[in-house]
């Protein structure tokens, strides 16, 4: 049966679509929101002939972790990154926003850029020549601000040299002559190494680490989410028991303490519920869906066992792991 015979089906994968889009706040928006104000204001001073030489953004912080939800949530809001017309009628995107290519050299890094941008690239062309392009290619459509995502995939390679190569790639897109563009990058930790080593790059740039959760002190914030999405958005009602300290607990530690993970559990529990549906959350309904998404033994269910902050959630699947004990 089809949605349109069905419009139980209909209504939930409408609500679906309208949670995933929804954005829950965190404490960090501020500071965030802050950061891009920054590089804002310091691409409008460069235009004027001023401006800072710190005119890269680097988030760091585990997967999961919503680095890449909360920047598209921040350029939707913020004027200087919506499309715009120049003076000819043609629309102008000042953010161009890519994901880094895996595996990624530093010509592959361009290739991914210029198709991005819809230019086809030689295959002849030397990296030299590729770069040269991609300067031109940003000044001539108005691009101002580079994302690039899994940022960490430019580190192909842990040699210095290979590391070396990186950061001067990165360093000469933020020294276009008289083009000020200003580069994000959003990755996870592996991503210091990128400035680890380099004072000019380390110079260029701005930090924002997007830390791990922990309970009590971010027990508002756990709360929040299971409010925000239970009740709010879902319509469900959230039992005494799933606020208590205990499975608050078991809820940020199921998902390493990461902002967009514990979201998505909760998500995806409300989801089964509707399903099911019923109109009240419950621990089971958490159960099942760590099971279904980590493989665990019942037994190394974080939400059931008696002792589950001992339980490693990377060593779901460790007896299966039959890999590493031929390798032994």
């Amino acid at each position: 049966m089809d949605n349109a015979k069905n419009p139980a089906t209909g209504n939930i994968i409408a609500l679906k679509s309208e949670v995933y889009r929804g954005y829950i706040d965190h404490a960090r928006d501020n500071r965030l929101e802050t950061l891009l104000r920054e590089l804002v204001d310091n691409v409008e001073a460069c235009l004027l002939g001023g401006g800072s030489r710190r005119r890269a953004l680097f988030l760091i912080g585990p997967s999961g972790s919503g680095k890449s939800f909360a920047l598209r949530h921040h350029f939707s809001l913020i004027p200087e990154f919506q499309p715009r017309e120049n003076e000819y009628g043609e629309v102008v995107r000042s953010v161009l926003s890519i994901e880094a290519p895996k595996p990624c050299t530093t010509k592959d890094f361009a290739v991914a850029i210029l198709d991005a941008i819809g230019v086809p690239s030689k295959p002849k062309m030397t990296e030299g020549q590729l770069y040269a392009t991609l300067k031109t290619q940003f000044r001539e459509r108005g691009i101002l601000y580079l994302h690039v995502d899994e940022a960490q995939h430019l580190l192909r390679h842990s040699s210095r040299q290979a590391v070396l190569d990186v950061q001067d790639r990165l360093k000469s897109l933020m020294q276009i002559e008289d083009w000020p563009l200003h580069t994000i990058y959003s990755g996870t930790p592996q991503l210091a190494d990128l400035l680890s080593g380099d004072p000019q790059l380390a110079n260029r740039a701005i930090v924002m680490r997007f830390i791990p959760m922990s309970m009590p002190n971010d027990r508002a914030c756990i709360e929040k989410v299971l409010n925000d999405i239970v009740e709010d958005k879902c319509g469900l009602t959230l039992p005494n028991d799933l606020r208590s300290e205990d499975f608050l607990g078991r809820l940020c530690f199921a998902n390493s303490g990461c902002f967009g993970k514990i979201i998505e559990a909760v998500q995806a529990v409300c989801f089964l519920v509707m399903s099911k549906g019923k109109g009240t959350v419950d621990r089971r309904a958490f159960a099942h869906i760590y099971q279904r998404d980590t493989g665990c033994l019942p037994a190394d269910n974080i939400y059931t066992a008696a002792r589950w902050s001992e339980i490693n959630p990377d060593n779901a699947l460790a007896d299966l792991a039959t890999l590493s004990k031929q390798k032994k």
